[in-house]
């Protein structure tokens, strides 16, 4: 990292001695189970803060310094790792949003024709748009302007208090996005959320079975049409605009129900679907994969430290999984 500051909300943590390596008190401080222990001794109830006295009282474990510089050389590969996956799926996502902001947006293919560009998509692609843009309507010729609910059914999320949580495999969507898990839920995947109530504008493609809070809208029904396809046309809504509340921001969805939108042919519509979910499939693997060198990582730590894992032994570990 280059030059930064240190805002007010923050504690910077200085090594005091040659004796600690400042990557392995990183991963030290990140871990879980230290976590834990900062916010158990954090101070007030509505917003926990921390001071220097409380983390400084942190118990820390410190192998000798050699074991130091080890640890944290494993746990980085695993890191790195997991940053190229996360880069790797925003690639993967844009690469999918320009092609629907081409296909749908600009209509591109349409005025490369009207402009007597040569062809840029495959000849089972090319002939699936249109020659020219309609004057009246400003999108393709044979397209629709439709309303939304004819394309899709927005729905009210679910009530779940915290207290009648339990953790489980299925995520809970909130307004802002995962909010925990539960050990039930509500809808199949794949599925497409946006914000309700709190935060508006947010719009999630869940690819596995989830729980969508009553803070958020949930497409209920896909009417010749598909979810990645309406996780990207509700990402192009300016939902802030359609704010139906007051000091807590709120959607109707009655209101954007009635949202004209352009509904291509059904045939352009999987046809990008088709490419949009390999791309989405692989970036779902990809995070899958982090999730499990993330445990892997924090699994490793204590064990490291402990001595019930060797260095060498967990550096294979991390080679084999790599």
């Amino acid at each position: 990292m280059d030059g930064w500051l240190c805002g007010t909300g923050c504690l910077r943590v200085r090594v005091s001695n040659d004796s600690v390596d400042t990557k392995y008190l990183y991963f030290y401080l990140r871990h879980p189970s230290v976590r834990e222990w900062i916010v158990r001794h954090a101070h007030g109830a509505t917003m926990a803060n921390l001071n220097t006295a409380i983390l400084s009282a942190c118990p820390t474990v410190l192998p000798p310094l050699p074991e130091q510089k080890a640890i944290a050389r494993i746990l980085s590969a695993l890191d790195d790792k997991i940053e190229l996956n996360r880069r790797m799926n925003e690639t993967l996502e844009a690469m999918a949003r320009a092609i629907f902001k081409d296909w749908f947006v600009d209509f591109g293919p349409t005025r490369a024709k009207m402009s007597g560009r040569a062809a840029y998509l495959p000849e089972h692609l090319w002939s699936l748009f249109p020659e020219a843009i309609d004057p009246e309507t400003g999108i393709p010729t044979g397209w629709k302007l439709s309303r939304l609910d004819e394309l899709v059914v927005l729905q009210r999320g679910f009530d779940l208090p915290k207290s009648k949580r339990q953790n489980g495999n299925f995520p809970v969507i909130a307004a802002s996005g995962f909010n925990g898990t539960h050990n039930e839920y509500m809808v199949e995947p794949p599925g497409v959320t946006t914000g309700r109530s709190g935060v508006l504008g947010k719009v999630f493609y869940i690819q596995e079975k989830f729980w969508p809070l009553n803070t958020s809208l949930w497409i209920k029904q896909y009417i010749d049409t598909t979810p990645i396809y309406a996780y990207f046309l509700l990402q192009n809504i300016d939902f802030s605009s359609f704010n139906a509340g007051s000091a807590v921001p709120t959607l109707n969805r009655n209101h954007i129900h009635n949202l004209f939108v352009p509904k291509p042919n059904i045939e352009i519509i999987r046809e990008f679907s088709s490419l949009a979910e390999n791309l989405f499939n692989l970036q779902y693997r990809n995070s899958k994969s982090s999730d499990d060198l993330a445990d892997l990582r924090d699994r490793l730590l204590p064990k490291l430290m402990s001595g019930e894992i060797r260095v060498k032994e967990a550096e294979k570990m991390v080679e084999e999984v790599l």
